[in-house]
């Protein structure tokens, strides 16, 4: 008997070290957070001194366990911890800039302290190295790297020096080296100290469940009618289906138009040249088109992405009304992929996109997306058991994923109001910018026109190629 009651006692005291512990670990979050913001002012390499405040908000709830920490739309301060700026281009040839995040704001004088830096920012052009935005280098682009070094070859000489330097002179697409980024930029933090959570109740966060029209076995047998990917013009398998909308078309448009994604623009010569201009200035083309994939022999009915300033980087994803067998309610079903870079391919007779592998952090972003804006009543995720976990798209890229089909039900969108307007980007006026492209290629000529850095270069080239 008195073996039970020690037993007993040493049961309660185990269940109140637990229970303190999960609580303490709520109370304290542990260094790596992750942290998706929104700018609410634009910043830029231009304009920003040392010192000056950066005003995001967070777009996702930051959850403990089923615990709402810090709920979306709560206000992120920072500043500007340094900054390198191009300027006329005789020191630098590309900009920097390192932002820190230290506090949270959740309510109205619920502050918490935080220490936070840069891991990414959404589909934008610059790189992030140790919580610092590398920007680009103009030069380093498919006209940039036409220089003096080829005038050299043996046997074919391609333009003289007098062609070469006409050609450096007048060519009139020259990317911006500055960093620039406007109101509703998304960015991607990481704490780096532990977080404390702030001195009130935390809220729960609300549980994946059915729509209010639908139990949970009506929506499995939705999923289960559903193809498990779709198909290019020629039959051959592309993406995945990983997302269901419930609502009306009029709904689904709205929400991604809240939710800042633009329509794509159909393809045509238009288009084609506008493609070129984005590929050469190293720029975003927020409508860029998309290739047509088929849902049982029919084309996409809204092509949506979102982008920033780089051709290679956008969230994107194909819609499609399907009606299930048995019911006159049509759905939306969708592939959403993020492409990652672009390169010209042979054999598909213009430029193809490679994508992220795991294609689930699309799916994420697209109801990050719509959520923040206010659109979702709800979303659930049915499991699909003949998904591929591992498979590939129709251009060979890896495609990795869970396997659960988000259902996310659309209500009439309930934004906390539209972000300030960014202003105009001002980059200097045409003298200046003429200037300072003379500069910027000089240098890059007396610095990488010559054989040895031609070998160097060629080398990292074909590393990456095969890497690919």
């Amino acid at each position: 008997m008195r073996t039970l009651l020690d037993l007993n006692c040493r049961l309660v005291f185990l269940c109140v070290i637990c229970t303190a512990r999960a609580a303490l670990g709520c109370d304290q979050l542990p260094s790596g957070q992750s942290l998706w913001i929104r700018l609410s002012a634009p910043v830029s390499t231009y304009t920003a001194k040392a010192g000056d405040l950066v005003h995001a908000v967070l777009t996702q709830d930051l959850v403990c366990g089923n615990k709402v920490v810090f709920p979306r739309g709560a206000m992120i301060e920072g500043a500007v911890r340094s900054k390198r700026k191009v300027g006329w281009g005789i020191r630098h040839e590309t900009a920097n800039l390192e932002l820190e995040f230290n506090s949270v704001t959740s309510g109205p004088g619920i502050a918490v302290a935080l220490t936070a830096r840069v891991e990414e920012v959404s589909n934008a052009r610059e790189s992030v190295r140790k919580g610092v935005i590398q920007g680009i280098r103009s030069s380093d682009t498919f006209q940039g790297r036409i220089n003096s070094r080829l005038i050299h070859l043996p046997t074919w000489n391609p333009y003289s020096d007098p062609v070469l330097i006409a050609y450096k002179t007048v060519f009139p697409i020259f990317p911006e080296p500055e960093i620039y980024y406007p109101t509703g930029t998304d960015i991607r933090l990481r704490t780096t100290t532990e977080l404390s959570s702030p001195p009130v109740a935390i809220t729960t966060a609300q549980e994946s469940s059915p729509p209010a029209n639908l139990q949970s076995d009506e929506l499995d047998q939705l999923v289960e009618q559903l193809p498990l990917r779709v198909t290019t013009r020629k039959d051959v398998a592309a993406d995945l289906l990983n997302i269901v909308f419930l609502g009306s078309r009029q709904e689904v448009q709205t929400a991604f138009r809240e939710a800042g994604w633009r329509n794509a623009d159909p393809v045509s010569k238009r288009t084609m040249f506008k493609n070129m201009y984005a590929l050469l200035n190293n720029s975003g083309y927020s409508q860029q088109p998309m290739m047509t994939f088929f849902l049982n022999g029919r084309p996409q009915d809204m092509s949506l992405q979102k982008s920033l300033n780089s051709y290679d980087r956008r969230d994107h994803l194909r819609i499609w009304q399907w009606t299930p067998k048995g019911t006159a309610d049509s759905v939306w079903v969708s592939s959403s992929t993020h492409d990652t870079s672009a390169v010209l391919a042979v054999k598909y007779k213009g430029f193809v996109h490679h994508i992220a592998p795991d294609i689930d952090d699309e799916r994420s972003t697209v109801i990050r997306d719509l959520t923040f804006a206010g659109c979702v009543k709800s979303v659930s995720y049915v499991a699909r058991p003949d998904m591929p976990t591992t498979t590939h798209n129709a251009t060979g890229d890896v495609m990795h994923t869970d396997g659960l089909m988000a259902v996310v039900a659309l209500q009439s969108c309930k934004s906390a109001g539209p972000l300030p307007e960014s202003g105009s980007f001002k980059p200097g006026n045409h003298a200046f910018r003429f200037m300072r492209r003379q500069i910027l290629t000089f240098r890059n000529d007396i610095f990488r026109a010559n054989v040895i850095y031609a070998v160097y270069d060629g080398g990292r080239m074909t590393w990456l190629a095969l890497r690919r």
